[in-house]
């Protein structure tokens, strides 16, 4: 079951503040040539600190004493790989790296802060890995080329035996592991997967998420309380997902998506507390707000050229960050107070005149004071003063609805949201707002707004031809309708062959028989009408007859009505039908009106070819359409005067 409680927290829901509430304490790029991957810590028995860096060819372990001056003790040598990923046991560094055939590397780091050892180097696993995570004694192994998940036992920390290899979740990207219980993220499918280890010998999987088209399932991180997970995907698609899983047999999707504004790719998400530390490549270290997990919001953000991994949880209170190119950074994550974060879905169209109710999430660190929305409304050319209208209620939940009047057929509603917190600080959005008395008494530069509108289906009033028609091999033929909308909305038009869409222009179609559909041969022929809310349509069927054989052009074999010449004409010009046999024929000129302005032929015809001359001395410019019937034979031509 999908439970979506916000369907829009990206672009108009988060406005990265730049380099808000972090500081950054110091960096070591040891490395510049060779690049960098992901980032772990350590905290030795004396309490010092330790970045694990992961190098493209090996692991750099980083004394953290002084962050402002971090220093290498060691360094462990490893197969060249972009993806290396490093966690810790006991006195313990477990390394896994994707692409090589390094196994498992287990790093000594008893001898700290002097240096570190390898302590052993195994394949009988695995040769690759991708990520790797460890919990109470047991280290999880995914991304193995093979697929699935390995169970390793550390009751031997040196020398690991396996349990079990788990595969009913198929190729396994990441995990998050608690207790007895795995989240899996499972890449290319799109899905994460709750998976029962109590028995390290036999996993079984208990629950899958709805799988969410588009996306990479990458990786992500538990609340603390165990309710809610966090999963970053990597294709830029929704970036950030949030899932209540308080039912463990259901996935239940409460945020489905969280962006920043500037289109970078997420990365990897861990979460400490009421924060979630984020990796997000081009925009650097975030920090979300998460204290209401259901509305997350943007405390804090670092920007880093590609930022890979991030590690929060050293006890001294600092991050550490890995930057692909750059290397180490160390921060100092302090939260301190932003401005309201304004959670909104747009308006659609409106299609009634009933009063409109407009809701938004609003948060903040400390406490939204008070929130209003401005409107303004545009009719007929005059654009009226704003207004401002509160939620006379208050919010429920941080959401807060504000009712908007309703408002006439043809009528544009622009507005925007404000709202300011226990210590002044105001936002709006749209962006750019300002103002105190009233609150948000500056409008922002860009608006939100929708559009009234009662529309009624456009209505056909004439067409050509009148009905179902037959032409001969290689001929042609015009189509043309004529609507009107009595909603007052404009009118487009798209034209279909056999249920393909092909180009007319507007409310005419040159039809062609082609030849690669030899006679006999039917097309249908479809318009349709729409005035962007509300559509008609008309079909025609064309049957398309093989050429008759013809004795002499006295006596033709076929119907026809060819293009007049000159075309264009000035004032007059010359069309020629054809018939095949004796038939009352009608040869009438109308306007692009529909208007019939002149009848050229009414009479029966012995079979023959004939011309007629059409002379437009006293009409004005344009396109007249001349249209014959001879028996079940209709044709139109279009032509054009120009005076």
């Amino acid at each position: 079951m999908i439970k979506i409680t916000f369907l829009f927290l990206s672009l108009f829901g988060t406005i990265l503040l730049g380099q808000t509430n972090i500081e950054l304490l110091g960096s070591l790029n040891q490395y510049p040539s060779v690049g960098y991957n992901d980032i772990w810590g350590y905290v030795d028995p004396m309490g010092n600190e330790y970045a694990l860096l992961g190098v493209r060819n090996g692991t750099s372990i980083i004394d953290l004493s002084n962050p402002a001056n971090p220093v290498e003790v060691a360094f462990i040598p490893g197969t060249n790989s972009i993806w290396r990923d490093i966690k810790t046991h006991e006195q313990y560094a477990y390394v896994v790296s994707d692409n090589t055939n390094d196994g498992l590397q287990i790093i000594d780091l008893s001898q700290l802060p002097n240096t570190a050892t390898l302590a052993n180097q195994t394949t009988a696993f695995f040769q690759q890995s991708h990520n790797i995570f460890i919990d109470n004694g047991f280290l999880y192994v995914v991304g193995t080329g093979s697929g699935g998940m390995h169970i390793l036992d550390l009751s031997n920390p040196v020398d690991p035996t396996e349990t079990a290899v788990y595969n009913e979740s198929g190729n396994i990207h990441d995990l998050y592991v608690w207790d007895d219980t795995v989240v899996v993220c499972a890449g290319i499918s799109g899905e994460y997967h709750l998976v029962d280890v109590t028995n390290k010998s036999d996993p079984q999987l208990v629950s899958a998420s709805p799988s969410i088209s588009g996306i990479f399932a990458h990786s992500g991180w538990m609340t603390e309380d165990k309710r809610y997970f966090f999963g970053t995907e990597e294709f830029n698609s929704v970036d950030i997902t949030v899932w209540d899983l308080q039912d463990r047999t259901s996935w239940d999707l409460v945020v489905p998506s969280w962006e920043t504004n500037s289109g970078a790719t997420v990365h990897n998400l861990f979460i400490q507390g009421n924060y979630a530390h984020i990796s997000y490549y081009s925009d650097g270290y975030v920090v979300l707000d998460i204290s209401n997990p259901q509305l997350p919001f943007l405390i804090g953000e670092y920007s880093t050229p590609v930022l890979w991994g991030i590690y929060p949880f050293l006890p001294s209170g600092i991050t550490i960050g890995s930057d692909i190119a750059d290397g180490l950074f160390i921060f100092q994550f302090t939260p301190g107070d932003v401005p309201p974060t304004i959670i909104h879905v747009p308006m659609d169209d409106v299609l009634n005149t009933d009063p409109i109710t407009i809701s938004a999430g609003i948060v903040d660190d400390g406490q939204v004071v008070d929130a209003n929305i401005h409107y303004r409304t545009t009719f007929d050319g005059s654009t009226s003063d704003w207004f401002l209208v509160n939620d006379l209620n208050g919010p429920t939940n941080n959401t807060y609805e504000f009712e908007i009047p309703g408002q006439q057929h043809l009528t544009t509603v622009e507005y925007y949201l404000a709202a300011v917190d226990d210590v002044n600080k105001v936002s709006t959005l749209p962006a750019g707002g300002s103002g105190i008395n009233p609150l948000g008494g500056t409008p922002p530069p860009e608006l939100f707004s929708f559009f009234v509108v009662l529309p009624g289906i456009p209505g056909i009033t004439s067409f050509f031809p009148s009905g179902d028609t037959t032409i001969q091999k290689n001929d042609e033929i015009d189509f043309l309708v004529e609507a009107v909308d009595t909603s007052g909305l404009e009118l487009s038009y798209k034209w279909f062959k056999n249920d393909r869409q092909v180009i007319g222009n507007n409310n005419t179609y040159h039809y062609r028989h082609s030849s690669f559909d030899p006679p006999p041969h039917t097309d249908v022929i479809k318009v349709v009408v729409s005035n962007g809310y509300l559509s008609t349509e008309k079909s025609w069927s064309i049957f398309v007859e093989p050429i008759t054989d013809v004795e002499d052009e006295n006596n033709p074999g076929s119907y026809s009505l060819k293009q007049n010449y000159p075309n264009p004409f000035n004032p007059s010009t010359q069309i020629q039908f054809s018939i095949a046999s004796s038939e009352f024929v009608n040869l009438t000129v109308y306007n692009s009106l529909g208007e019939k302005v002149a009848g050229l032929v009414n009479e029966s015809k012995p079979a023959g070819n004939y011309t007629v001359t059409f002379d437009a001395g006293n009409f004005s410019s344009g396109v007249y359409i001349a249209r014959i019937t001879a028996g079940l034979f209709i044709q139109i031509i279009k032509m054009s005067l120009l005076k």
